[in-house]
């Protein structure tokens, strides 16, 4: 017996006997397509299928959102919907985040699992996801023109980045076209998965395909991967050289750059202080920097920062970015 029949059979008994029995009327009431040697399933027949078994669907991408781990689609036919998993091993072999995009409909082979109560299948291989029909253009949009009305929309916005912070999630960039102004927020799995970090910086032209997420009373936008945000042309640094004695209250709000030993760090090495010739200061590694930069005593670093002052903690010299700062050892 064939053995996606037999498989059939296990899930549905009654359904295989009416196929043994009609044969093709019961292909007309399941509505299988035939993919090679797999049966495309209606999406809203998943929940009926034991956890751990593989199914093929067919659908259109309705929603997409990152997580640490990779990419969650949420796909649907005309009866019902189901969350797509791809984890990043599987994400890069598949057509590509790029193609993977809202209006897109593909074909999908993977294994169910249930994920807070809700059914989800996940491809082992990348290659288990093809595209069907390719999403439409995402439309281009002046930020200007933007109002908290666009939530939830996927639009491509170019720009300059004229302001740069990290957080403990990421990192928040200004991006400003000349009609406005938007934060642009690009959480680390994404950083992680830009193909040049060091060209998103300040002064650089970017591309960004992204969903618009209102934050607080403001919208943002939010890149999935790091795919989705492409440098048009490099960043224009434009710090001074400074003597870190020379670096005082005065300065608060400054871009300098600065190169000093070590002397000492926090438990988690997020502050450390720094000597050169001249004196010493406090440098900070903001946010998501100081995991992605493993300081030690005595080491020998080169440094770009924006300085801050308050009466609280006195100045201190904020590197924002992962790429502002380089260990010479």
């Amino acid at each position: 017996m064939n053995t996606n029949r037999l498989g059939i059979a296990q899930l549905f008994p009654a359904a295989a006997r009416s196929l043994l029995a009609a044969g093709a009327a019961l292909a007309a009431t399941l509505a299988p397509v035939r993919a090679g040697e797999k049966v495309v399933i209606p999406i809203s027949q998943v929940s009926a299928v034991p956890q751990g078994q593989f199914v093929t669907v067919q659908g259109e991408i309705a929603e997409e959102r990152a997580f640490k781990a990779g990419m969650r689609y949420l796909l649907r036919d005309e009866g019902a919907s189901v969350t797509l998993v791809l984890f990043d091993r599987a994400l890069k072999q598949s057509p590509g985040i790029d193609r993977l995009l809202p209006g897109a409909l593909v074909r999908v082979t993977g294994k169910v699992d249930t994920y807070r109560d809700e059914r989800q299948i996940v491809p082992v291989r990348g290659s288990d996801v093809r595209i069907l029909r390719p999403a439409p253009p995402v439309p281009s949009a002046r930020i200007g023109d933007l109002t908290p009305a666009d939530d939830g929309r996927l639009v491509v916005l170019s720009g300059q980045l004229v302001g740069a912070d990290s957080f403990s999630a990421g990192f928040k960039f200004q991006l400003d076209d000349g009609s406005g102004r938007i934060a642009l927020t690009v959480f680390e799995n994404v950083y992680d998965g830009l193909a040049r970090p060091e060209q998103v910086n300040l002064g650089a032209r970017v591309s960004v395909t992204g969903v618009l997420s209102l934050y607080k009373t403001a919208l943002e936008v939010v890149p999935a991967a790091g795919a989705r945000l492409q440098v048009l042309s490099p960043p224009v640094r434009q710090a001074e050289q400074r003597a870190l004695a020379s670096i005082s209250d005065r300065d608060h709000g400054a871009l300098v750059r600065v190169a000093a030993s070590v002397v000492r760090l926090d438990k988690r090495g997020e502050e450390a202080l720094i000597k050169d010739d001249t004196g010493v200061q406090k440098l900070r590694l903001k946010g998501a920097v100081a995991k992605r930069v493993a300081l030690k005593p005595n080491d020998s670093i080169e440094a770009i920062g924006k300085v801050h002052f308050s009466r609280k903690q006195g100045t201190v010299i904020d590197v924002v970015l992962p790429t502002d700062i380089k260990i010479l050892r």
